[in-house]
């Protein structure tokens, strides 16, 4: 895709006559019918405010190889930066609500009173006893109040999110990059 076909798709787009956009760039209206047709090529300082009008890159529209905005190399890198930042943030706010769950549940446990068995062993045998102990403890507070599957959800929520934070980082992929590397190498 040429300028001149660019100028004219990003236009239409944008809804605009040449007339609009002439005004909004301080040029003719016959400036711009040139530069859509081909028969003129915009200046560099219009080119600049025709990407920022337009909000693509001087790159797309100079470029012909580039059907679209997102064929640009450099916006490549910063839309799949943009992915990662997500999928990190998605991941670190999963961890943080497992972590939160876990340490909520902690703390009602340290609250609320429940049933807690006395243990003893007798011929190298444990034996629990539960004639009317009660106390404060996370492990019969979950087991009391039936919430296993909540606090399972919490820690496999907390450690999902840690694994895919600390599995993308860069150190860790050139790390299993050069593992893999070793290990290719000693079965040859």
């Amino acid at each position: 895709m040429t300028l001149s076909e660019k100028i004219l798709d990003l236009r239409k787009k944008a809804g605009l006559s040449q007339e609009e956009l002439a005004e909004k760039l301080d040029v003719s209206r016959q400036a711009v019918s040139r530069w859509e047709v081909g028969s003129a090529m915009p200046d560099a300082a219009n080119v600049a405010q025709l990407a920022r009008l337009f909000g693509v890159t001087a790159d797309y529209l100079l470029n012909d190889d580039y059907a679209s905005d997102g064929d640009v190399p450099a916006v490549k890198r910063t839309d799949a930066a943009a992915r990662m930042w997500i999928r990190r943030s998605v991941a670190l706010c999963a961890s943080a609500f497992g972590l939160f769950g876990n340490f909520f549940i902690y703390i009602l446990s340290r609250f609320i009173e429940v049933p807690v068995p006395r243990v003893y062993y007798e011929d190298g045998k444990k034996w629990y006893e539960w004639a009317g102990y009660t106390g404060y403890s996370y492990r019969w507070f979950v087991e009391e109040h039936k919430l296993k599957i909540i606090v399972i959800a919490c820690w496999l929520l907390l450690a999902a999110g840690l694994v895919y934070v600390l599995l993308n980082t860069e150190k860790v992929k050139s790390f299993l990059k050069k593992r893999r590397g070793i290990d290719l190498r000693r079965k040859k």
